[in-house]
């Protein structure tokens, strides 16, 4: 966790909101939102924690898919000289010891990456997890810190979709 901290002490850009994702699933033409927030935040880093520290529960069931489980994404720490920015990846495979995905967002700081690019992904530069199960959102614990800056009926509203794992 330490690393997500000292990264240059700079903003982290956290490409997050839920709604934007769960639409993009399955292609994306909208503009996602940016959410800045500082690297020493302390419900943003016990959100990254907790999603690194139950890392293992979303393999496994990315691996056994028992429940009809699916749009298995990941949220993953970009760094180049310009910044650095967190991104969902999709299409996510996990074999031969290297981990795959397709960046989902576009970027707003960094310029290493772009939509729709296929990337390697270092599990440690893993920030976030979720996938979809009989229609409700599991883990994306990065979002409920950014609770306290939405519309109350955002946040009811991404409340229902939301289960625990």
């Amino acid at each position: 966790m330490e690393e997500f901290t000292r990264m240059n002490r700079l903003s982290y850009i956290t490409l997050l909101l839920a709604g934007i994702l769960l639409a993009c699933l399955s292609g994306c033409s909208e503009r996602d939102t940016v959410v800045s927030v500082e690297p020493d935040d302390p419900e943003m880093n016990a959100a990254i924690a907790k999603a690194r520290e139950t890392l293992p529960q979303f393999w496994e069931t990315f691996e056994k898919r028992e429940h009809g489980e699916s749009d298995f994404s990941l949220k993953v720490r970009i760094t180049d000289k310009r910044g650095t920015e967190h991104f969902w990846a999709i299409d996510i495979e996990r074999r031969d010891g290297k981990i795959m995905g397709t960046i989902n967002n576009d970027p707003d700081t960094v310029r290493s990456v772009k939509l729709g690019d296929r990337i390697e992904i270092p599990e440690a530069d893993i920030s976030d997890w979720l996938y979809m199960r009989d229609g409700k959102m599991v883990g994306n614990y990065t979002l409920k810190p950014l609770f306290k800056g939405m519309p109350a009926a955002e946040v009811e509203r991404y409340k229902t979709i939301m289960a625990d794992p």
